[in-house]
């Protein structure tokens, strides 16, 4: 079984058969969306690339710059398919899997490399957003609490000066009735 971290890097490596003959490059890789299993690879192969065909990655390996199918290259060729398809659907994955011997379930789902790595961009990006909202959402609240603190302040520094103003026109009260009792009647 072929993982997305180990596979993704042979993208453009030489693929051989099981005898160690090259069959082509490595183009692209689907995976079982159930598991994120490696399931299945794109080839490229003939003058300038132009034969495509997808074959199963059970019983395949990795060495430092190939990978190796556990398919002799006349099984790859007898099992045709030299149109591979840019995305994998179920009757394709079913008609491959059983020119090769390998067990598909009508059921399975399959996503290419290309749609897997661009989800993750996807989410990485999402991640990387959500982080800069809540950095803001934090600022916004410190600016509120600052806000608050500082309205707080103000309503005791208005409450003061209002009771300030009240003894103040107490006291004037006070003096114009004092200034009243002296100039008499």
């Amino acid at each position: 079984m072929l993982g997305v971290e180990e596979i993704e890097d042979w993208v453009g490596q030489d693929v051989f058969d099981s005898g160690g003959e090259r069959v082509g490059k490595l183009q692209e890789v689907f995976y079982l969306t159930r598991t994120g299993e490696a399931t299945f690879a794109t080839l490229k192969s003939g003058l300038l690339g132009r034969h495509a065909r997808v074959v199963p990655l059970a019983g395949a390996s990795v060495g430092r710059d190939y990978v190796r199918l556990a398919y002799t290259g006349e099984q790859i060729e007898s099992a045709g398919g030299e149109d591979a398809p840019e995305t994998l659907g179920s009757e394709d994955a079913l008609r491959i899997g059983g020119a090769y011997g390998v067990q598909i379930a009508p059921e399975d789902e399959f996503e290419s490399a290309q749609v897997v790595r661009e989800r993750i961009r996807a989410s990485e990006e999402a991640h990387r957003r959500a982080e800069e909202l809540a950095a803001e959402a934090d600022r916004q609240a410190a600016e509120a609490q600052e806000a608050r603190a500082a309205s707080t302040d103000a309503s005791r520094e208005a409450q003061e000066k209002q009771e300030r103003s009240e003894r103040a026109r107490a006291e004037a009260d006070r003096a114009r009735a004092e200034a009243d009792r002296l100039a008499g009647p």
